[in-house]
């Protein structure tokens, strides 16, 4: 009997066992079917626009935005950036920013993990939260756009769609996607265009509201004078690094830091002496002398340089701002022992100017240098830099043939000649309240020429940046009071802006975080 029961068990086991694998089977099949469904649905959903401006890729206080949007802000936030670069650092700006040969998403961003992508979508995010904030405010405020910000914004696009058309794109469309990436289309365009002018708009608004009286601003003034003012001075840097061996010379270049900070001392009090008896030209004669074998090294343009004191090296600082300093003084100033750059500063103080000169406006428009002539080309260095000028110049007259001067508005007659030469600028926009310290020094005499008129126009070429063309509009008030108006507006502004941002966050959408894997986003 138990043989019988254990038979019957054994068979029973194989077919619970069989039964068992069939349902195994089943759910199998239905997983791989649900897989193909989830692959077919991917690939019409990314395949497509919908993913990119149908769904929201992330949330900020209730207003959704899709991928779309988001890349909108994304390359803003990068051009934002080259045009920050570009301020302060003129053509050399491209050479600061990350390479297009390598995706951003495999560039890293200084150092630490983070790349260039993650930077730049971080300051995406960050850029969105302030304009749905500002939005939020404006149409609690009951502010809206004027014509005139409408109009801009007409503008604007008619402008890209001419750009677009010699571009050689077949229509806008695909201009739109080739700058911003997929879904984006010319409705989102204009609706981001939109908030980020209402935005704009508002907060300068906000910034306008607040007034200060004449005493309040020029008390601001003198309380900060040692960040404001300006320090104009020379300053020489003498290395005292020590030197490893180039292990692929026979020669041992090996030096200690010990004896490069004794050579460096010796060379910045050769250069102390010659100013103790020559003043400012002993001082460059000495540099001159120091950098012998550097046919192209001008003491000059080297060291000389000027700058706010809240902008000041730490390590010039102290010594530079000091209340008892005056024209002419000079000194050596060694690196800290724990620096990790080791030599010694030779300063020389040029002047200090606290800024109570008056500040003028106007307009300006840089013809860009042309970049497809050959230096190699021609018999020597100066026929190239003469043929380069020539043909900026050049430029500069076609611009200006388009300025009607008789015009009833000659500044509008202006802007419209430098709208029509666009596609030569490497730059153009509006000088405001501008101090001589602002400008680059090729235009400084002419802006600030006492003789200087309303609709005054001229061409001046610039070296290192291409020709200048500017117009002049006029004087618009003292320099420092609008320095320390600007700042103490500024300050409050922010402190407005940080207590409402307080109440906004974003919330990140899974659309956002699989966009930055799968689409172009930041490569």
């Amino acid at each position: 009997m138990s043989d019988v029961i254990s038979a019957k068990a054994a068979r029973r086991a194989e077919e619970m066992k069989a039964q068992q694998e069939k349902k195994k089977l089943t759910v199998k099949v239905y997983a791989v079917v649900a897989v193909v469904v989830l692959l077919i649905v991917f690939v019409a959903v990314f395949g497509s626009n919908l993913f990119y401006n149908g769904t929201d890729a992330l949330e900020i206080n209730g207003v959704g935005y899709s991928v779309a949007d988001f890349n909108f802000n994304y390359f803003s936030a990068y051009n934002n950036y080259y045009q920050q670069l570009y301020s302060m650092y003129g053509s050399m700006a491209s050479y600061l920013m990350p390479s297009t040969s390598t995706s951003l998403r495999d560039a890293q961003y200084m150092e630490g993990e983070s790349t260039w992508a993650d930077y730049f979508t971080e300051m995406a995010i960050q850029r969105m939260t302030e304009i749905t904030m500002l939005c939020d405010a404006a149409k609690n405020a009951g502010y809206t756009l004027s014509q005139e910000d409408l109009d801009g914004i007409e503008e604007t696009i008619t402008g890209l769609k001419t750009q677009a058309t010699s571009g050689g794109f077949t229509s806008f469309q695909q201009y739109l996607t080739y700058c911003y990436g997929k879904g984006m289309t010319e409705k989102i365009f204009r609706k981001n265009m939109e908030m980020e002018s209402l935005a704009s708009a508002y907060s300068q608004s906000v910034n306008d509201s607040y007034q200060y009286t004449e005493e309040e601003i020029r008390d601001h003034y003198a309380q900060h004078k040692d960040d404001y003012d300006v320090i104009v001075y020379r300053s020489y840097f003498v290395s005292g690094n020590a030197v490893e061996d180039d292990a692929d010379t026979p020669e041992d270049e090996t030096v200690t830091l010990e004896d490069a900070m004794a050579k460096a001392e010796a060379d910045a009090q050769k250069v102390f002496d010659a100013a103790s008896s020559d003043g400012e030209q002993g001082y460059l004669d000495a540099l001159k002398e120091l950098n012998s074998s550097n046919a192209n090294f001008d003491p000059d343009a080297s060291t000389k340089y000027h700058a706010q004191g809240s902008s000041l090296s730490a390590v010039l600082k102290d010594w530079l701002i000091d209340s008892a300093r005056k024209p002419g003084d000079f000194t050596t100033i060694k690196t800290a022992d724990d620096s990790n750059t080791h030599g010694y500063y030779i300063v020389y103080f040029l002047e200090r100017s606290d800024n109570s000169y008056d500040a003028v406006s106007g307009y300006y428009a840089i013809v860009a240098k042309d970049t497809t002539l050959q230096e190699g080309s021609f018999e020597n260095s100066e026929a190239y830099e003469s043929s380069v000028q020539e043909l900026a110049e050049s430029g500069a007259k076609e611009l200006l043939s388009n300025y009607d001067s008789s015009a009833e508005d000659t500044l509008a007659s202006f802007t419209s000649a430098v709208t029509k030469n666009a596609s030569f600028l490497s730059d153009y926009g509006p000088l405001s309240q501008v101090g001589p310290y602002d400008v680059p020094e090729s235009i400084k005499d002419w802006l600030f020429d006492s003789s200087r008129k309303e609709g005054d126009t001229t061409y001046i070429y610039d070296k290192d940046n291409g020709c200048f063309v500017v117009y002049y509009t006029g004087v618009d008030g003292v320099y420092a009071d609008l320095l320390s108006e600007t700042i103490m507006r500024g300050e409050a502004y922010n402190e407005w802006e940080d207590a409402q941002l307080e109440n906004y966050s974003a919330d990140r959408e899974w659309e956002l975080k699989l966009a930055t894997k799968i689409s172009a986003l930041g490569g």
